[in-house]
């Protein structure tokens, strides 16, 4: 195997829970010592350095991107042996690895340099997630080994790009006021119907209701993090009906925003 070029490598972003339990998760459960403690050892073995973790969350970078996907395949593979049955409807694995050419300590500094692998985890449905440039590499280090396609989803860097710049926008706008989820097709180049299939194919979700669950959890982060009262937090959400957001919240999170607020004593 030869190595990667010294300036490139490769930014791994892992989650094991759904967004709700991840947030809600201030305290270390067995299934979450097993799992760090297996995480530790497949990381050591694979070269990994840890940027940032937290208990559900690791952003990880590789020098090669051999390390990276086997690292990848080999935590899939262990995840499923210490996964509580009563644990598997919100324990999901979610892995996004794609290339950067900021080292270590920029990364650290600069947490924004993540952001393709976040929204890889965040919105592709599927477990492992890798761009078309870590495939490319990958195949450079091995001889032209082929990538697994029933394990990783490879997106094209069309895609890549696609994603990155509409969540980009969606980060920097969805509290405007004039903002309008409309305008996106224009600004990333593409007309209403086509940017509706590509968004469909690559999140499983429509314009709509991506827009309306990434407000969402804008929302329940806020709630996390300060506390509040429901009208407030519809309203910094974007919600002009406060009921419709209890409504929304409890569709997609399992709990009203209210009993949410409760359970945390805020």
């Amino acid at each position: 195997m030869i190595q990667s070029d010294t300036k490139q490598h490769f930014l791994m972003m892992l989650e094991t829970s759904n967004y709700l339990n991840r947030l809600e998760s201030k305290q270390f459960s067995i299934f979450t010592q097993k799992f760090h403690n297996s995480l530790a050892k497949t990381l050591h073995l694979y070269e990994a350095k840890i940027v940032y973790k937290d208990n559900n969350t690791y952003l990880l970078i590789f020098n090669t991107a051999n390390n990276a996907i086997g690292c990848a395949l080999k935590i899939q593979s262990n995840f499923k042996y210490i996964t509580p049955k009563f644990d598997g409807g919100f324990r999901k694995l979610q892995i996004g690895i794609s290339c950067t050419n900021s080292d270590y300590d920029l990364v650290l500094r600069k947490p924004s340099v993540g952001s393709t692998p976040y929204y890889m985890c965040e919105w592709i449905p599927d477990t492992i997630v890798i761009s078309k440039a870590v495939q490319s590499y990958f195949k450079k280090e091995n001889k032209n080994a082929e990538i697994d396609t029933s394990q990783i989803r490879i997106l094209s860097t069309k895609d890549e790009y696609f994603l990155k710049r509409v969540m980009n926008y969606l980060d920097d706008s969805w509290k405007r006021s004039e903002f309008k989820m409309n305008a996106i097709p224009e600004i990333v180049g593409y007309s209403a119907s086509g940017f509706y299939k590509k968004l469909k194919r690559l999140t499983g979700k429509s314009p709509n209701s991506l827009f309306r669950e990434f407000r969402l959890r804008r929302a329940l982060k806020s709630l996390y993090k300060n506390g509040g009262n429901v009208r407030d937090i519809a309203k910094y959400s974007g919600f002009k009906s406060s009921s419709y957001f209890s409504k929304c919240f409890e569709d997609t999170f399992g709990v009203l925003p209210s009993r949410y607020i409760q359970k945390h004593n805020y």
